[in-house]
Order: C-alpha cells, then sequence, then structure tokens
C-alpha cells in the first residue's frame, strides 16, 4: 500500500465512531499501488468453490429414466445416501436405487426421521440432503423435516411421489394433486424454497436442474419435486448429466474492496468492538479459521456466537466470550450491556435465539456491520450502519489482509481491549445437590460431557431444555462441531440427524443430546440405526416432564406446581424402549458415572457399530437457562 494511500485511511480511521461519518467516507479508492497480487486477485475474480468452472462437465445420455437421472445427478454430487421410507407411488426411484450400489437407501421408521437424517447428513458433510418419500402421508409425514432444514438453511432436496397421471381426479390411492387429497405441491411450497409438480419427462431435467440450483443456491434450502410413479418410469430421449460435484452450486459474491476498507476502519478505531459470528459463518470459518483467530488475536477483538454459531470459534480462546443469546455466556452477555461501540454481525439474522428475545442490549450497539449472502437477513432487527451482501470468507480474508497491511490503531487500544474482556468472568455454576437421591443435576451432567469433548465429534442438540444446557455449559473447539435445529426448532430431530451425520461421516464419533419428550417422539429411528449399523450415541435427559414448557408455564403462573401432572410423561421405561431397538442402553443416576461410562461407550459405538444410548435421571427442578425467553412469553401473555 502506498505511503499516500495509508495516510489517507489513518486521516479517516482517526475520526471518533462517536461522529457520524458517512459509509461512503470510508468506502473510498483502493489504492492503485501496492495492494498484494492475492488482495487484487479475490476483489477482481469470484472465489471458485470446485476448481475451474470449464471443468464442471456434462455428458449426454440417450433414454435415461427419469429416476435414473436423478440417481446419475446425486452420484455427480457425491451423495452416497438417500433417506425415505418406501411406498407403491416411489416404486421407480426405489428400483433405480437398488440398481447403483454406490448409493444406499436408508429406510427410516417414519418420514419426519428420513427428512431429520438428511438434514444431518448435508450438515455433516456439506453435500446434498437428500429424502424421498411416497405419496400422500409420507410426503405430509416429512413436511415438518424438509421444513425444519430450510429454515436452517440446509440443503435438501425432498422427492415424493404421486399416482400416475392417467389416474389423477379418479380418487386412486394416496393421490396428491389439486382436485384430491392433499396438494402436496403447495403444501410443499410454503415450507421450503420451492416446490414443483413433475408433467412429463421432457420437461423433468429443466425442473430438476431448478431445484439443485434452489436447494444450492445462495441462500440454501430444501427444494421438493412431486413425480408421478409413470413420469419416473419415462425416458428422456438425451439427457444431459453433470459429471462433476457442484455444476449446480451458486458462487457466493466476494465482498467490495471499499467495504472491507469501511468495516476494517470502523474496526480499528473501536474501544468496544464485537465480532458476532452465525451458522452462515461455518464455512469461512472451516476455511479460514486460522487466520480469523491470527486477526482478532492481532487487534484485540472479542468474539461472540449464535447458538447455531457454537464453536465456529474456539471457546477456550481467550477472547472467545461464548455464546451471545438465549441460554449463552453470562461473559457475553455482561460484554453486551456494558456498551458495544462497532459490532460485525457475520453470518447471522439475529432471530429470537441469537438475539436473547430481542434484548434491548443490541439495540444499544452503535455501529452495526452485517454481512450476509442474503439480502433480506440484513436489517431485519437492527439498524445496519455498514451492509455487505457478501460471501463471509471473503470478508474475513479481507480484514486479515488489511489487519497485516495496516496493523492496529495503537498497542494501547489493543491492551485495552484486551483487559476489558480478561475482567469479564463467568460465574460459577450454582449448583445444588439434587433432592432425589437416584438423579443428577442438568449442570453436572453438561459439566461431565464437556470432558469428553474430542476433536474428531460432531454433536446434535435437540430442541427443549437440552438446547440451553449444552450452550450454556460446554465449551467447543474446532474441529469438533455442534449442531442446532433453530429454524424450525422441532423436538426430536436429533434422533435422525445424528444418523444421517454419522452415515455421512463415519470416521466421526456422532453423539445426540435430546430430552426425553422428543426421544419418545422419534426415538424409534434407533431401530434404523441398529439395522444399518450405525454407531451413535444418544444422551437422553430424562426428568419424565416436557421440562420446557412445564418451567416456562410455571414462571407465569406459580400457583401450578412443577410437579404437577398435567406435563408428565407417564414415566416410561426408555432404558428398555432403546433396548427393544437395538440399542445398547444404559442409566446414569448420580454424579460422575457419565464421566466413568462415556469413553466406553463411545468405544463401543465405533467399533461395534451398534448404537449407544444414555438415559440420565436429571433432576427435573433444576431451572434451565431461559430466563428472557419465559419472560418474553409471559410478557406476550399480558
Amino acid at each position: 500500500m502506498s505511503n499516500s494511500s495509508l495516510v489517507d485511511l489513518q486521516s479517516v480511521t482517526s475520526t471518533s465512531l462517536r461522529t457520524e461519518v458517512p459509509v461512503e467516507a470510508l468506502r473510498h479508492e483502493a489504492p492503485s499501488t501496492g495492494m498484494t497480487n492475492a488482495m487484487e486477485a479475490r476483489h477482481g475474480d469470484p472465489i471458485p468453490m470446485y476448481g475451474d468452472t470449464n471443468a464442471r462437465g456434462f455428458k449426454t445420455v440417450e433414454d435415461l429414466t427419469v429416476a435414473d437421472c436423478v440417481i446419475a445427478h446425486l452420484e455427480a454430487e457425491e451423495v452416497d445416501a438417500v433417506f425415505g421410507i418406501p411406498g407403491g407411488n416411489l416404486a421407480p426411484f426405489q428400483q433405480a436405487l437398488r440398481k447403483h450400489a454406490s448409493m444406499r437407501f436408508i429406510i427410516s421408521s417414519h418420514e419426519a426421521g428420513a427428512a431429520f437424517m438428511a438434514d444431518g447428513y448435508a450438515r455433516a458433510t456439506g453435500k446434498l440432503g437428500v429424502c424421498m418419500v411416497t405419496a400422500g402421508p409420507g410426503a405430509t409425514n416429512a413436511l415438518t423435516g424438509v421444513a425444519s432444514a430450510h429454515l436452517d438453511g440446509v440443503p435438501m432436496l425432498a422427492i415424493s411421489g404421486n399416482v400416475a397421471t392417467d389416474r389423477v381426479g379418479l380418487m386412486a390411492m394416496q393421490e396428491s394433486s389439486s382436485t384430491h387429497g392433499v396438494n402436496t405441491v403447495e403444501m410443499f411450497r410454503q415450507a421450503c424454497a420451492s416446490s414443483t409438480g413433475v408433467a412429463d419427462p421432457q420437461s423433468f431435467q429443466r425442473l430438476l436442474a431448478r431445484a439443485l440450483r434452489t436447494a444450492q443456491g445462495l441462500p440454501g434450502g430444501a427444494a421438493h419435486l412431486s413425480v408421478p410413479s409413470n413420469i419416473a418410469r419415462q425416458p428422456i430421449h438425451r439427457a444431459s448429466v453433470p459429471t462433476t460435484r457442484g455444476a449446480f452450486r451458486a458462487r457466493p459474491a466476494t465482498a467490495p474492496f471499499e467495504d472491507l476498507r469501511a468495516a476494517f476502519t470502523l474496526l480499528r478505531t473501536a474501544r468496544r468492538p464485537l465480532i458476532f459470528l452465525g451458522s452462515g459463518a461455518r464455512e469461512a470459518m472451516a476455511q479460514h479459521g486460522e487466520v480469523f483467530t491470527a486477526f482478532v488475536t492481532q487487534h484485540g477483538i472479542p468474539v461472540a456466537t449464535s447458538m447455531r454459531g457454537k464453536g465456529l470459534f474456539s471457546e477456550r480462546e481467550a477472547l472467545s466470550l461464548g455464546v451471545l443469546g438465549l441460554a449463552g455466556s453470562k461473559r457475553a452477555e455482561a460484554y453486551l450491556r456494558d456498551g458495544v461501540d462497532v459490532m460485525v454481525v457475520l453470518g447471522s439474522r439475529l432471530g429470537e435465539w441469537a438475539s436473547k428475545s430481542f434484548h434491548r442490549y443490541f439495540q444499544a450497539v452503535h455501529h452495526v456491520i452485517q454481512v450476509d449472502v442474503n439480502a433480506s437477513n440484513i436489517g431485519q432487527f437492527l439498524p445496519v450502519r455498514l451492509p455487505i451482501v457478501a460471501d463471509v470468507g471473503s470478508v474475513v480474508t479481507g480484514l486479515a489482509e488489511l489487519g497485516q497491511m495496516i496493523g492496529p490503531s495503537s498497542g494501547a487500544r489493543v491492551q485495552e481491549r484486551w483487559s476489558q474482556v480478561m475482567a469479564l468472568k463467568e460465574p460459577a455454576l450454582t449448583v445444588r445437590a439434587p433432592q432425589d437421591r437416584d438423579s443428577i443435576k442438568p449442570q453436572d451432567l453438561m459439566t461431565e460431557l464437556d470432558k469428553h469433548l474430542s476433536p474428531d465429534m460432531d454433536l446434535y442438540i435437540d430442541m427443549g431444555n437440552c438446547t440451553g444446557w449444552t450452550a450454556h455449559v460446554l465449551h467447543v473447539t474446532p474441529p469438533a462441531r455442534i449442531f442446532y435445529p433453530c429454524g424450525l426448532s422441532s423436538m426430536g430431530w436429533s434422533c435422525g440427524a445424528v444418523i444421517g451425520g454419522k452415515i455421512g461421516r463415519p470416521e466421526r464419533a456422532a453423539v445426540a443430546v435430546v430430552g426425553d419428550g422428543a426421544f419418545l417422539m422419534n426415538g424409534t429411528e434407533m431401530l434404523t440405526a441398529s439395522r444399518y449399523r450405525v454407531g451413535t450415541v444418544t444422551i437422553v435427559l430424562n426428568d419424565n416432564f416436557l421440562g420446557m414448557v412445564n418451567h416456562g408455564e410455571h414462571v407465569q403462573d406459580r400457583t401450578q406446581p412443577l410437579e404437577d401432572d398435567f406435563y408428565s410423561l407417564g414415566n416410561p421405561d426408555l432404558k428398555a424402549f432403546a433396548e427393544s431397538l437395538g440399542a445398547r442402553a444404559y442409566t446414569v443416576n448420580g454424579p460422575g458415572q457419565l464421566d466413568a461410562l462415556l469413553p466406553e461407550v463411545l468405544r463401543r459405538a465405533d467399533e461395534s457399530g451398534q448404537p449407544q444410548v444414555i438415559v440420565a435421571h436429571i433432576d427435573y427442578r433444576e431451572v434451565p437457562p431461559y430466563g428472557d425467553r419465559f419472560a418474553a412469553v409471559a410478557s406476550d401473555a399480558t
């Protein structure tokens, strides 16, 4: 960078952030000399996702059936597992899958479980998740799982069968059309990014390509195709099939240099900056995590994450504040409460989970810089000073390069930032002895699990009290990963997602944490894991209540005791339930037991392929860390 350009930049960064400097003043032209070749290349050309564009080939295949055309596209995307339940109207796809030894058709216990498995597979692998179900109830059962994936931006292709076109309007069994039965095309249209009915084989390939581009687009999400059984068997006279992965994946735009300069200027001169990572930063952090860590360390910038972004930045790093949001870290909350002048939001929509129920502390932030590939996510909750619609990775690397070229505003400023973070103390967990002799406090249970998190572990966390306890207590460090289905917040998600994730990444330990109520909803998928020898580990928090709603209502109405049977589950024997489905099951009912048991359970899951279930009896009286959520619900009710 030329000396004159550096002087220009420094003259801007010396301006007080409390003075309303127009963003355009910060976005002055990039210097014409002195910029690194890497910077010039990155800001002039899109980032290639899967090699050179010219390498993305297609081949023409004569008389390929519609069903085989789908399989060929999935093979090109390196998808090696499809999840679903067979049915008469799905038969052509089942028969096509049987012919392809490279792709397994994993038959679940319920269609929602199949969609949850496809979701977990996509999260674990970064590939397309695929769910195939039959018409009518097969499609309606899958809807929740497809919607859950879509709201979390998980790329999924859902294919449902339908009756043959010559039977439409005759009230054929499981007809799913606009005239009879449930119109599944319209139903899915309300729950995912696109939903299309296929009318003939020759137009099918265009519709399939559109669905694949939509699912793997920006933002990602779920796409649905309804395919009549006779159409699925018919040939496409000249089918064009991709030969390389990524043919239908969109390339995100890179951040303009002037926006990077403006963002860096604001960060560089801030007294109390904060970088907030959402799940949209997952790919960027996987590729550029070391660069990001070096940047925030050099400049003394603390980092918080949303719940879905948990663990993208090591929660053992000194600058990590942990989760900021519902059930989040007290350090993160305290830092935000005491004032933030510049907050850079990377890949978060700042929804209710991330914003701590839209807390007023967020609204006091003076300057917000929000980066997202989806323009509609920007500014939903907070006024945004500098919106950047671009790939998060390009912002991370761009800021890091500017940081290397220019450096912090002063050593004293960096030291002050470090001192502010180091002064924050996470209060010790207040854990009293359980009133029931044969139970353990959920905080103790999570502390014991925390000791056994390993780099090769993926955690799949369900919705309920377990969500709050894991977010609040666990410390996740990459390459360990943790996944939450916060978009739809569907109970029972982890029961399927952990299986799909383990199938997609068999070399990684796959651990689900789920409440007993959610386990009763979808725990039958243990049978799927048992049949296909998928060595998962599921930890069930067993308190015999629908705990989150029980505590939430207790906050609103103290006249109803927690012991009231209204939200009780009836005390089922979950160990026997799991064993009946082919899992090996264990009981934990006191401190220290999970700590002693878990290494052996993980080893057995890996070596035997048999699913393992740990039923942990927790104290139902312990209030989960959802104070702001409970207060918000109580406020809405009055």
